[in-house]
Order: structure tokens, then C-alpha cells, then sequence
């Protein structure tokens, strides 16, 4: 259906209990539901009090509306479609906090003059014996509550949702039942083997549901049961065609290869992460480093200098770097990128060591002799530091000015 020029208008939903933690509750979702809108495009939305003044929602829920109100205001706002609800709620008896809340969404179309209402949800919080004092949503069950009101409302106006109305906070399944299972492993317990037994009564209920394949491939890679891990990641790529949730995939999939030893698999894995992106910037380093593995100099320093192309003060691609330039001798190169490093992170012995071995190798005896003097009080027990104080030692004091200090001899540091 084509949702050019067509306007939604959101209402105040109706409760039947009031309060600051029910209008909290109320906001979030009707926020996402305008998410939502917005983010299938070619549809304009806007507030009932935008469009017909009144008293400001913050102040008090309205009740329910009957059926006549709503006919009489969808025609004051002149919209395609008119979006209002119902909260019901339970309360703690002692403390008066919500301990779940039943959202019920309701659309009203008045040109066919036509009323639906998508199936309730239920929220409530996994707080096993908890009294709330005050509504403490759980954030992952209130996003995937905003999700299914979503998508229950474009369902009930025949529009489909695109892929990136799913990524991000909204990467969740339209299995509510699996989702509900993957949240209770992630919140009632912290044991790894009670998790996974979660995540896997969620997918025999989805078994395309992408976040328990991820979760549970996160899982495996905490018990570094690496195999396990890679063909859970492998089931995760073949459920998505999200862009963004393949690159972490891949990378993923690409570091499970490395811990197994596989080094050129995981640079097709990684190769294939580059495809849908390349946001992360570790990917470059983590690939520059399997070509140096085979002495492939020249890729390696062209995958780091992409990673700065793409993301300049990545303080790992720049070591790197420099350090692949100082092994080649091309310290015009290496030392203004040590700098540089140095300059994001100031109190590193190591770097400091490093680029006064570089100073030395260039005869730069002095600004050599300031960068190891750093690294020896910086860290004086480190490896960096004891380098840094060997140097100096071997150095001697400083020499008057005009002395002949005969001839110099580059030597080379710790790159």
C-alpha cells in the first residue's frame, strides 16, 4: 500500500490507574510507535494535541475514549488513520509500584470507518521475589514491546516494515514467546549452562530467532568452546539480511576462526565483514595482522592506513603503523605517527620507549634521551621502563655544549 501523503494521528492512551510511572511507560511506547512511522517513511504523524490543542498529556492521562470521541476527532484532524489505546495494570499491594502492565493498541481508519485492535501485550518485570517501588521497566522487554506494537500496527495498515526497522535496539523476533525466554536468560541467571539452556528453549520455538543464535555463539566464546561458537555464528548469518548484524557476524565469525588457528579463514570471514560496512576499525588491524603473520609487509600497512583513513585517532592502527614503517627503516614515517600516538595517550611507557629508539636510530640523541627518561618514570619495573633506563645508562649524563661526542652509532629500539 502506498503511504505517500497519508497522516497518522497518535491520541492519549486511556489507563485505568494514573500516576508519574504509568506516564513514563506511556511516552516510551507511544515514542516508538512514531519511531516506527517514521521509519517506513512516506507517512506524516503527529499528536492529537498538536493537531487540536487541549491540555498538555504530561499533565494527566485522559480515560479511554468511547468509539463516538474518536470518530469526532479523527475528523477534527483530517488523518488517514487514528491511533489511541488502553493501559491496565497491576500493582505491589505494599508499595503501590507497577508489577505488570497490559497494552492494548487500537487504530481506527475513517474513511472505511473501520475499528481494529492488534492482539494485547503484557509487560512485566523479571525481579524474581522483587516488591518495586517505582516502575523500573526492563529496557530489553520495553524495546521489544515497542517492537511488537510496531509491527502490529503497520501489519494493521498493510505496510511492510524495511530491514532497518530491526536493527540496533529493535533486532528482536516476532516470536514474542522466544524472546521472552532469551530475557530470562540473560536476566535470572548468571550461570553460563542455565543461560544457553534459555537460548536454546528459545530457538526450538524461532529457530531463526538471530539474537539467541548471537547470544549463545557470545556464550560459547566465554567458554572458549570455539567450534561451537563458529557454527552457532554460521546459523546467525543465514537468519538476517541486515547489513550491519552480517559485519559483526563476520568479524565474529573471523575471530572464532583465529582463536582456532585457521588464519585464512578468518580473513575471508573478515574480507566478508568489509562487504556490509566496515565500521569497526579493529577489523583492519585484525587482518593487517594476518598478513604480517605471512610477511605480506605491503598489505599490512595498507589495511592500517584505511583503518585511519576511516577512523584517525584509532590509537592501535597508528602503533601499527609506525611500527611496520620502523621495521622497514622509514623512521621520516614512524616517528610523526609515534607522536601522534602519544598525543591520544600520553602516559604510555612502552610508546614513549619506542619512539626514543626511534629518535636514536635518527640521531635525535637528545629528544631521545627526553622520551626514555619518561618511559623509566612512567613505568620503571615494565619491560618499556627498564629498556628506557638501559638506554639512558649506556647514554651518560648529558654533555656540555660544543663537546665532540666523536663518532654516533644508530641503535635500534623496541618497536
Amino acid at each position: 500500500m502506498n503511504t505517500t501523503e497519508r497522516k497518522l494521528v497518535f491520541a492519549p492512551w486511556g489507563s485505568d490507574t494514573y500516576g508519574d510511572d504509568i506516564l513514563l511507560f506511556e511516552h516510551g511506547l507511544i515514542f516508538g510507535l512514531e519511531m516506527a512511522i517514521e521509519t517506513t517513511g512516506g507517512m506524516s504523524f503527529a499528536d492529537v494535541h498538536d493537531v487540536l490543542g487541549g491540555a498538555d498529556k504530561r499533565e494527566r492521562p485522559v480515560p479511554a475514549m468511547h468509539e463516538t470521541d474518536v470518530r469526532m476527532l479523527a475528523a477534527k484532524a483530517k488523518c488517514d488513520v487514528f491511533v489511541d489505546g488502553m493501559l491496565q495494570s497491576k500493582r505491589d499491594p505494599e508499595t503501590g509500584g507497577l508489577t505488570e502492565v497490559i497494552v492494548a493498541l487500537r487504530l481506527f481508519f475513517p474513511k472505511e470507518d473501520k475499528f481494529e485492535a492488534p492482539d494485547a501485550l503484557l509487560f512485566h518485570s523479571f525481579v524474581p521475589g522483587g516488591t518495586p517501588s517505582k516502575l523500573t521497566p526492563d529496557y530489553d522487554i520495553f524495546i521489544a514491546l515497542q517492537y511488537q506494537l510496531s509491527e502490529a500496527l503497520l501489519a494493521a495498515m498493510s505496510i511492510e516494515p524495511p530491514i532497518s526497522f530491526t536493527t540496533d535496539t529493535l533486532q528482536v523476533t516476532p516470536r514474542w514467546d522466544a524472546y521472552e525466554l532469551l530475557l530470562k536468560g540473560k536476566r535470572l541467571t548468571q550461570i553460563a549452562e542455565n543461560k544457553l539452556g534459555y537460548y536454546e528453549q528459545a530457538l526450538q520455538r524461532d529457530p531463526q530467532f538471530f539474537l539467541a543464535l548471537y547470544n549463545s555463539a557470545m556464550l560459547y566464546k566465554t567458554q572458549t568452546d570455539y567450534h561451537s561458537e563458529r557454527n552457532r555464528l554460521m546459523r546467525a548469518a543465514s537468519t538476517t539480511t541486515d547489513p550491519r548484524l552480517l559485519g559483526d557476524v563476520y568479524f565474529e565469525l573471523g575471530l572464532s576462526s583465529i582463536y582456532l588457528g585457521d588464519t585464512k579463514t578468518a580473513r575471508n570471514f573478515w574480507e566478508k565483514a568489509l562487504e556490509y560496512g566496515g565500521e569497526n576499525p579493529t577489523l583492519y588491524v585484525n587482518m593487517a595482522g594476518t598478513y604480517e603473520q605471512e610477511e605480506k609487509w605491503a598489505e599490512a600497512r595498507q589495511l592500517n592506513e584505511m583503518a585511519l583513513e576511516k577512523f584517525p585517532d584509532f590509537h592501535k592502527a597508528i602503533v601499527n603503523l609506525a611500527r611496520l614503517h620502523a621495521m622497514m627503516g622509514q623512521l621520516d614515517q614512524a616517528i610523526p605517527l609515534y607522536e601522534r600516538a602519544l598525543e591520544l595517550q600520553p602516559g604510555d611507557a612502552l610508546r614513549h620507549s619506542v619512539l626514543g629508539g626511534c629518535y636514536l636510530a635518527d640521531d635525535r640523541i637528545e629528544d631521545a634521551r627526553a622520551q626514555f627518561e619518561l618511559a623509566a618514570a612512567i613505568d620503571p619495573e615494565s619491560d618499556p621502563g627498564k629498556y628506557a633506563q638501559q638506554e639512558l645508562d649506556k647514554m651518560g649524563p648529558v654533555k656540555e655544549e660544543g663537546h665532540d661526542e666523536g663518532n654516533k652509532k644508530k641503535r635500534w629500539g623496541l618497536w
